[in-house]
């Protein structure tokens, strides 16, 4: 008898470590560079240039505009992370992704950036179960699939609740209907 529970218990601890487990596998991120790379498209046939400028719009007209991102991304300074990959020298596949949205479109303007933003906003991000709008809005990396959500779904709030009534009812039935008489 003394054994079950302590089994359980045991298990129960396991379990609620789990997160704590997977968090340690994050890499720190790295600063960034004094430049961004340029990155080469073509448009139909004409050869077109992501230049540090247009970056720089990108991140301060698309990704710091509230009513698009409703996270803060402004005073992050690894925000260039959104769309390069760790070593700040090519794309995470969110960037690829807004690039080959952005080839479909035109030339690299804060207009044809944004459309191109807007229609990849709603596929899957390497995060699970997020989309690469809803990461952005919880201030995590879509081309990362270590990055944590800095601000989290109320349903992972409800299913934690949920998850600890169920455990604390079976414990209270358990010694209801197992007590002697």
């Amino acid at each position: 008898m003394r054994f079950k529970l302590i089994t359980a218990v045991i298990l129960s601890l396991a379990l609620l470590s789990l997160p704590a487990v997977s968090m340690a596998s994050t890499p720190t991120l790295p600063p960034p560079p004094s430049s961004l790379p340029s990155i080469t498209y073509y448009y139909g046939s004409t050869h077109y240039s992501i230049t540090q400028a247009e970056w720089n719009s990108f991140f301060s007209d698309v990704i710091d505009n509230r009513s698009l991102v409703s996270y803060n991304w402004t005073n992050v300074s690894t925000q260039d992370l959104i769309v390069f990959d760790l070593s700040y020298t090519g794309l995470n596949p969110y960037g690829l992704e807004l690039v080959v949205a952005l080839s479909d479109i035109g030339f690299p303007s804060v207009q044809n950036m944004t459309k191109a933003f807007i229609s990849i906003e709603n596929k899957p991000s390497q995060i699970s179960g997020y989309t690469n709008i809803q990461a952005l809005d919880a201030g995590a990396y879509p081309g990362f699939s270590f990055s944590k959500p800095v601000v989290n779904h109320t349903g992972e709030y409800i299913g934690i609740g949920v998850i600890i009534v169920l455990f604390a009812s079976i414990f209270m039935l358990y010694y209801v209907f197992n007590r002697r008489k």
